[in-house]
């Protein structure tokens, strides 16, 4: 359906209302009339026809002196009138009538007339009906005669209603010409207010457009432009929104262009995205990696940043709003090296935006590259020298007596271990770091990587009386990860809980299958001193040591980096927990 604006309805309902008003009196008026005529009329038939009774019976009485009948007395007395008058006998019969002789016409019995049943039954008769003879309206009045001899008679006046008609017809048209006049004079009237009231919705309507508009007067409303004092409450009210609205207005400009210039200070690179996955704004840094992002707003990020992995993260925040960042690297054309963290912000149900911040890792991966190879150059170069000091070492000891002698040389083997296995984490941390040493991913029970991280350990466990007590909780069940390298990270936690748990104490080592998150969770809990909270992220740093704090045992500093790098490779996490004395977590996948 077709919409009306609002001072169309208003134009047309007072249209409406003006011939209502108008319409409705005329025709009750003409109505009025026509039935006051009828009225008159009637009544001057009465009158007449009363009079003709009163002469009828009045001469009935001396018809016998005067020796005429009721027909010549009628004729004798002829009205002046143009009234028609006619007599009818008992019979219905047509005994006179003023408008037709018997010569000049046979009229047809009028018995069934009505206001002649009326003047037979009850003395008099009165009607409006269209005549038969003369094919045209009138009023009847008829009054019922008695004869001297009994003989009853109807004497009958007629009034023609073609002077009532003609008057009714004038009366009506200079009404209805007056009515249309005035409905005239009244939609004019009609049209002018409705276009005053438009014109002032219009700078109404105007004056809220521009309530966001920065302006001393936007989105103000005068006085003198509003179409009645009841919309005064309405413009002040809007004044008053214009005027916080302005100040605010002002405040988001403020920030916003805090906001750019603290954007286009990071070094990063940062793109927004709105809740529809759309980019909403940019950063320099960001257009001086990928140009295309410089006109990027309103478009997908893939439209401008070549990279499936971001827009598959971005779908993954949008969908899932994790709690975390997603983190992936990527290469530019350019061959730049990129680190990318998404970060969703999320509202109370949904996600308002999201945050991918590009870091530029070139040179770090350069120097991260360079650094591998170094160490593992260095660890290499002194594999030699290293196995050379330690075989002379043993060998010296048998040609040496003097228990001075001695004593050097178990320094030197003592370090000379040290060293060696320095170096042979090194390399192992390396390779690993290098994705040098493959991996065979296949489905592992969990009850052999417990049982192969505590056969390793136990002769160092028996050593210091400790006791390894087992738990698979839910029964056993498989993960996905190499055997070997699995072993390999329990093996070295347990050499860690025998190294600082207490003289004859329990290390619980347990696995639990986590079907919702999609992993296995390994724990190895001791009740050694533990790991202070602040150093809780930094003991899976290469050459981080924490002996000072639990118990002064020494160690390369290199076997939770190799945990820690292992986990990495098999997607899952490792971390220090929060259970009592010293609690080591690390997750895999489930098989």
């Amino acid at each position: 359906m077709k919409s009306r604006t609002f001072t169309f309805k208003i134009f047309f309902s007072f249209c409406l209302v003006i011939l209502f008003s108008v319409l409705v009196p005329s025709v009750y008026f003409l109505h009025n009339l026509r039935e006051e005529s009828i009225e008159r009329t009637r009544e001057a038939a009465q009158r007449e026809v009363t009079f003709y009774q009163r002469y009828l019976q009045s001469e009935l009485k001396k018809r016998s002196a005067k020796g005429k009948d009721l027909t010549e007395l009628l004729r004798d007395f002829r009205s002046a009138s143009d009234h028609r008058m006619t007599l009818v006998d008992e019979s219905g019969t047509v005994l006179y009538d003023t408008f037709f002789s018997k010569a000049e016409r046979e009229l047809p019995s009028h018995i069934d007339r009505e206001e002649i049943r009326g003047a037979f039954a009850r003395g008099a008769g009165t009607s409006v009906r269209m005549s038969h003879a003369m094919r045209e309206l009138f009023v009847y009045a008829a009054l019922r005669l008695d004869s001297p001899e009994g003989q009853a008679f109807v004497v009958r006046v007629s009034a023609p209603l073609s002077s009532v008609e003609s008057y009714a017809k004038a009366r009506s048209r200079a009404l209805l010409a007056c009515a249309f006049i005035a409905f005239l004079l009244a939609c004019g009237f009609a049209a002018f207010f409705s276009m005053r009231f438009r014109r002032s919705l219009r700078l109404m309507i105007s004056s809220v457009e521009n309530l966001a508009t920065p302006g001393i007067r936007s989105g103000r409303i005068s006085l003198r432009t509003l179409p009645g004092d009841e919309f005064a409450p309405l413009a002040g009210a809007v004044n008053s929104m214009a005027e916080r609205m302005e100040v605010q207005v002002k405040h988001i400009l403020a920030q916003k262009a805090q906001l750019d210039a603290v954007l286009n200070s990071i070094a990063e690179g940062v793109l927004v995205i709105d809740h529809d996955g759309r980019v909403r704004s940019v950063n320099a840094s960001l257009i001086h990696l990928f140009p295309r992002t410089a006109h990027a707003e309103g478009l997908l990020p893939a439209d401008v940043i070549p990279s499936d992995e971001l827009q598959r993260s971005i779908d993954a925040v949008k969908n899932e709003m994790p709690d975390k960042p997603l983190k992936f690297d990527m290469d530019t054309e350019s061959g730049r090296k990129l680190r990318v963290h998404v970060c969703p912000i999320v509202g109370e149900v949904k996600m308002l935006m999201a945050v991918a911040v590009f870091h530029d890792i070139t040179d770090m991966s350069v120097l991260m590259e360079m650094r591998r190879d170094f160490v593992a150059n260095v660890s290499h170069e002194l594999r030699t020298p290293l196995t050379a000091i330690m075989g002379y070492a043993e060998s010296l000891k048998r040609y040496v007596s003097e228990q001075r002698g001695l004593h050097f040389l178990e320094v030197i083997d003592r370090n000379s271990q040290y060293r060696a296995t320095m170096v042979k984490d090194l390399l192992q941390l390396s390779s690993i770091e290098n994705g040098a040493i493959p991996m065979n991913i296949t489905a592992v029970p969990a009850s052999m990587v417990l049982r192969g991280g505590t056969d390793l350990c136990r002769a160092a466990a028996e050593n210091r009386k400790l006791e390894f007590r087992e738990s698979l909780k839910g029964g056993d069940f498989s993960v996905k990860g190499d055997p070997e390298y699995l072993s390999r990270v329990m093996r070295n936690l347990l050499e860690n809980a025998c190294r600082y748990a207490p003289e004859g104490s329990i290390i619980v080592i347990s696995a639990e299958a986590m079907p919702q998150q999609g992993v296995a969770l390994f724990r190895v809990q001791d009740k050694g001193p533990g790991i202070p909270p602040e150093l809780r992220l930094r003991v899976f740093e290469r050459f981080f040591r924490v002996e000072k704090h639990r118990g002064g045992q020494i160690s390369t500093g290199l076997g939770l980096s190799i945990c820690k790098h292992i986990i990495e490779r098999h997607g899952g996490r490792v971390y220090v927990g929060e259970g009592e004395g010293c609690e080591m977590c690390f997750t895999v996948p489930l098989a």
